[in-house]
């Protein structure tokens, strides 16, 4: 019994070294090159440890499943700055160009600049937010009634044309487009299929517009009152459809600011105050909305 045990371990062992060899020649011509060709004193297994220590194994395993990677690229330099002795400048581009298809982004407060290069998507409230919030260089797409239906439809004007909202993002390019529909839609089939829609229209818009951050607005909510006199716009509609459009953010590239979180919303409905018809927000309080959006700034590391 005592021979199989030494048997097992001792295959064990081979097994891990064999592994780990292999490991090491993958990391030695991916990311230690300059070392030159391998020698008795400097096997792959060696490689190998000295890719765990530096944390190589962490660009080996990028992706949404691995959480400690993320956060681990988001603060802590010691791995890019070891790198960046011995790397060309090529390959540590490559490595960065890596680690940031995992980096994930917080919100942090902008200043009002930060809008310069943005694109609004929406309807009527978005409509509002052209007129009153107070946001300078942006470009607005917009149009009363305008559903997540009319993407693709030429329902817009721009530049002085009838166009659809895909044909302006074909053709130029912006560097954060803000997305807010899904009133006009309360009463057109159920919140999965509207959510279908809207994530084939946000995943075309990542296509079109590979550079952009893509902020997903939760569509704001109603008075209590409006909601209540039952129509198909209620606030459990517009939440229930909230709640899908949400699941599309990623914290990488695509985020979810929820604008009911702000002042505008008390109690889970729109301020009453706030409103004059129970649905869009009187122009003196755009500007409330523009702030939240301020606040709910990504600002990408260079």
């Amino acid at each position: 019994m005592s021979d199989k045990k030494h048997y097992a371990l001792f295959l064990l062992i081979v097994m891990s070294a064999v592994a780990f060899s292999l490991l090491g020649s993958r990391w030695h011509t991916i990311y230690y090159p300059y070392e030159g060709a391998y020698s008795p004193s400097n096997p792959p297994l060696a490689t190998a440890m000295r890719g765990i220590h530096d944390g190589t194994y962490l660009l080996d395993f990028l992706g949404d499943q691995v959480v400690a990677t993320s956060s681990f690229i988001n603060n802590d330099a010691t791995l890019f700055d070891g790198m960046a002795s011995r790397l060309s400048k090529t390959e540590l581009a490559d490595v960065e160009a890596k680690a940031s298809d995992i980096r994930t982004y917080s919100f942090t407060t902008a200043d009002d600049d930060y809008f310069e290069g943005a694109c609004f998507i929406g309807d009527s409230r978005t409509v509002g937010m052209s007129q009153y919030a107070g946001i300078e260089n942006a470009t607005f797409l917009c149009k009363n009634s305008f559903s997540i239906y009319d993407y693709d439809k030429k329902k817009i004007t721009y530049d002085g044309k009838k166009t659809s909202v895909k044909e302006v993002l074909s053709e130029i390019e912006f560097l954060k487009i803000y997305i807010m529909v899904g009133i006009n839609e309360c009463g057109i089939g159920t919140p999965e299929s509207f959510f279908n829609n809207y994530k084939d229209v946000v995943m075309d818009i990542r296509s079109l517009q590979p550079n952009a951050l893509i902020f997903i607005q939760g569509n704001l909510l109603v008075t209590e009152r409006k909601s209540n006199d039952g129509g198909s716009i209620t606030n459990e509609n517009i939440s229930a459809r909230n709640e899908l459009i949400a699941t599309l953010a990623n914290q990488k590239d695509i985020f979810y600011i929820d604008i009911n979180e702000s002042s505008l919303c008390e109690g889970g409905s729109l301020v009453s105050d706030y409103t004059w018809d129970q649905v869009h927000i009187r122009a003196q309080y755009y500007p409330i909305w523009k702030d939240f959006l301020v606040e709910h700034a990504i600002i990408k590391q260079k």
